[in-house]
């Protein structure tokens, strides 16, 4: 199995998190660690 590391930099909005999820899910990828960091 291959594992790939998603890092992404975007400005903290609604739903950014359940739609990078949901395109993963769409693509067939398994989510196996998730964080999230908000830095004011």
């Amino acid at each position: 199995m291959t594992t790939y590391c998603l890092t992404v930099t975007c400005p903290s909005t609604r739903g950014i998190v359940a739609a990078i999820a949901n395109y993963l899910a769409d693509q067939g990828c398994n989510i196996t660690d998730s964080s999230q960091f908000d830095d004011p």
